[in-house]
Parts: C-alpha cells; sequence; structure tokens
C-alpha cells in the first residue's frame, strides 16, 4: 500500500477509535484541542529475496494535544489499546503485521498538554 494510503487508513481507524479530530499534519494555530496528529517519521524498504515483494518498516509520530493531562492520557489509552488488540483484524483488513508503540512521552506546552508516541507499522508490499 502506498504511503498515503497507509497514513489514512492509519487516520481513519484512530479517528473510529477515539470519536475526534484526526490530523495527517502538524498543528496550526487554527486548530482545535483535542486533537490527535500523525506525520511520518522515518521509514525503510528491503526486497525479499527471490521474490517481486518488500518488506517495509514504516515510523509515524503521533501526538495527542488535549487540554488536561487526564484528558490525554485516556486518549491515548484508548489508542493503544484498541490497537494492540486488534492485530489480526488490521492484518486481515490492511496487511499489517503488529504495530507496536516506543518513545512515549509527555510534553507540557503553554496550558496544552500533549503526549508524542512513535507507532510502528510493517506490511509485506509489491
Amino acid at each position: 500500500m502506498p504511503i498515503p494510503g497507509i497514513l489514512e487508513k492509519l487516520a481513519e481507524e484512530i479517528k473510529q477509535i477515539v470519536g475526534i479530530p484526526v490530523k495527517t499534519a502538524w498543528i496550526s494555530n487554527n486548530d482545535l484541542i483535542p486533537l490527535i496528529t500523525i506525520i511520518q517519521n522515518n521509514g525503510s524498504s528491503e526486497p525479499i529475496a527471490l521474490t517481486n515483494l518488500q518488506y517495509r518498516v514504516y515510523e509515524f509520530q503521533i501526538d495527542v494535544w488535549a487540554i488536561s493531562a487526564k484528558q490525554r492520557d485516556e486518549i491515548v489509552e484508548k489508542i493503544l489499546g484498541s490497537l494492540l488488540s486488534r492485530s489480526s483484524e488490521n492484518y486481515l483488513r490492511y496487511g499489517w503485521y503488529p504495530i507496536r508503540f516506543y518513545r512515549i512521552i509527555d510534553i507540557e506546552e503553554g496550558g496544552i498538554h500533549r503526549k508524542s508516541m512513535i507507532l510502528v507499522l510493517k506490511e509485506v508490499s509489491r
């Protein structure tokens, strides 16, 4: 699946989980919170020997922006719980191998509560 397709599917999945706006770009001055932003942080692709397939790994930075630490943490828990428990469903629907998260950190900026995390997504692609 092309990168824009993966990003859009990921945004749709997260929006269904939490029911708040998800933006596939960085936050801007006109955005209202709570809000989730997703940007691609890293990626790699390598051929699978003796096939025309590629093993691809994508890293997406997901930021949850909220008006309180409690709201932020509740949103993050919904995302983590749902995406991590639906590995089989995500594989059948999109071909994604089990998702994992790392570098989950809190960032407090000017009264806005943000949690930033990296989601790692893997797939085999043509």
